[in-house]
């Protein structure tokens, strides 16, 4: 049962990005290192970087068109977030660090690297976690409202249309090589 799940979700997730790009926003756009990436061929080099928090948390933005809006909440940190990134959080930022999504709740309990493909408008989410500690759950209200705790190389993928998320193995060498080489960016 829990293949089949699997196996759903995988096609969904699958069939959810070719629709978005054959029908939706892009339709009309050629495919460019941005949304090629969506769809698993090259990671592009970061637009952008932004650093937060005096240092401690830095987010290379992989899509020019994401964005993040950090808040201070009870001397926490909660960082609204939408489109793809690749987050660094130091060994020097103080504890927990919150991450919002339109589907996922991501509370960062260690000094971690990761990346975050979370756009408002998909139904499918995802979080490939390099190093670190965290804790997701599902932002929106479902039967099945379990959190997953991702640790080292550990990948985190929901859909809302179907109510499925799902933690896996991070099977992708080609985010670990990106990181190496934009790390110091």
């Amino acid at each position: 049962m829990v293949n089949l799940k699997k196996m759903a979700f995988t096609i969904c997730l699958g069939l959810i990005i070719l629709c978005y790009y054959q029908c939706g926003n892009h339709a009309n756009q050629p495919l460019n290192d941005e949304n090629r990436s969506m769809m698993g061929d090259s990671i592009p080099p970061p637009s952008n970087k932004l650093v937060l928090l005096d240092s401690t948390v830095k987010v290379f933005f992989i899509d020019s068109l994401s964005m993040a809006e950090d808040t201070i909440i009870q001397q926490y940190h909660h960082i609204r977030f939408s489109g793809d990134a690749f987050f660094d959080i130091d060994e020097k930022k103080d504890f927990p660090l919150y991450i919002f999504t339109s589907l996922m709740e991501i509370k960062v309990l260690s000094p971690s690297s990761f990346r975050v493909a979370a756009y408002d408008a998909d139904q499918g989410q995802s979080v490939e976690m390099i190093e670190g500690d965290m804790i997701i759950s599902k932002a929106y209200a479902s039967p099945f409202p379990e959190p997953d705790t991702l640790t080292n190389n550990n990948l985190y993928m929901v859909n809302k249309s179907i109510d499925l998320s799902e933690k896996e193995q991070l099977d992708n060498p080609q985010l670990i090589v990106w990181w190496e080489q934009f790390k110091h960016f």
